[in-house]
């Protein structure tokens, strides 16, 4: 069943536009045995530098609510702000350590950016997603574009490796952002990194101690099949890719 439905979503893929790419073995064991994969140099100057303005314009939009009580700049409906952040969710080499995780096809869930301000982002460890029954498939996958460095002081993601695999959620006691779980990592990485990691993966931001931003994309992928979460508003499909509008289920 997987191999027959992984063939059939590459051909889909492939047929739009898109091949995904080989990962390596190292990549392959962190994703199934961590639950997470850290990828360097994925965006490049150029790239990076139309991120940032990109993000920024999104920040200064009129009348955009970019900064909630939680002190982080929000930039949403990222879809319909140009092809600059399409490129991200339709780059082979992250759909393919996403496809390693949903072997049977995914498609785009959620797709934001943010930022959280000096003295603010530090939550509780939680998953993306509710936690599974045995022998149930992983349903959800998360990739953070760092368009910042990652520093132990700036408010990077911290996981707990492993725990993607346990079938519960994490205690309540984790849901204090003030708690620390003893097998926790925070994330260190330049921009132009990308992490990903398993959505059933408990994980949170940390907070930013520092006088710099921390802005990310952040872009959630569910199994094709999951009709629990809602589908994105594509304003102008003709605008997108074939392969895009394919991994928007459009």
């Amino acid at each position: 069943m997987h191999e027959q439905a992984a063939h059939t979503f590459e051909e889909a893929l492939r047929e739009r536009g898109i091949s995904l790419e080989r990962l390596s073995a190292e990549e392959m064991s962190a994703l199934d045995g961590d639950g997470y994969v850290v990828m360097p140099r994925i965006i490049d100057p150029d790239w990076l530098a139309d991120l940032r303005t990109a993000f920024e314009a999104g920040c200064e939009k009129s009348g955009s609510p970019v900064v909630k009580e939680s002190g982080t700049r929000h930039v949403d409906d990222l879809i319909n702000r140009g092809p600059v952040f399409e490129r991200a969710y339709t780059h082979p080499r992250v759909l393919s350590a996403i496809h390693h995780v949903l072997p049977d096809g995914f498609r785009v869930g959620q797709l934001g950016g943010r930022d959280p301000l000096p003295g603010y982002g530090q939550q509780g460890l939680h998953a993306d997603w509710t936690v599974r029954a045995k022998g149930e498939p992983f349903r959800a996958v998360t990739a953070i574009w760092l368009l910042d460095d990652f520093t132990l002081e700036n408010g990077a993601t911290r996981v707990v490796p492993g725990t993607h695999l346990l079938l519960g959620p994490p205690p309540k006691s984790f849901a204090d952002p003030a708690s620390r779980h003893p097998d926790q990592k925070i994330i260190v990485a330049n921009a132009g990194s990308v992490l990903i990691f398993n959505g059933h993966l408990w994980h949170s931001g940390t907070s930013n101690r520092s006088d710099r931003p921390r802005r990310v994309l952040q872009y959630t992928f569910v199994a094709r099949n999951e009709f629990r979460y809602p589908r994105n508003k594509v304003a102008d499909p003709e605008r997108l890719s074939p392969g895009a509008l394919y991994l928007l289920a459009v």
